[in-house]
């Protein structure tokens, strides 16, 4: 992975940005141990090297620079995706070309519309309207 000026890891000591490259990148825990602590995995310890992996996901520091690390990715790879959708959409494959519009549209939903999926209403019915007591 390359360094990019998106990231941010704040106070983090080197191990720790490790795991979380290594992470982003589909290690195991296993492999991410054996990669850091080779003596410590050899030397029967692998699962307090697991232990120590969980208890860093936890940390606010841990998952904003994980959460930089996603950013930078979806920056560099969303325009790409998006405009590899924008030339299957005029393809003479009418399945391809289908696919492709469905996807514009589902990707691009809450731009069009301004609608948040992640909305939640709640309708009270059968309570008392709210206002001033009546003299």
């Amino acid at each position: 992975m390359g360094n990019y000026a998106v990231r941010n890891s704040g106070l983090m000591q080197g191990w720790e940005i490790d795991v979380a490259d290594l992470t982003f990148r589909g290690f195991t825990d296993e492999e991410i141990a054996n990669k850091l602590w080779p003596e410590r995995v050899d030397s029967g310890k692998l699962d307090a090297c697991k232990q120590k992996l969980r208890r860093l996901r936890r940390t606010e520091k841990f998952q904003a620079y994980y959460r930089s690390i996603v950013t930078e990715w979806s920056v560099h790879y969303v325009g790409k995706a998006l405009n590899k959708l924008g030339e299957q959409i005029d393809s003479d494959l009418p399945w391809l070309a289908n696919k492709a519009a469905n996807d514009i549209l589902t990707q691009s939903k809450g731009v069009i519309t301004g609608a948040d999926d992640n909305t939640v209403v709640i309708k009270m019915e059968g309570m008392p309207e709210l206002g001033t007591p009546s003299e």
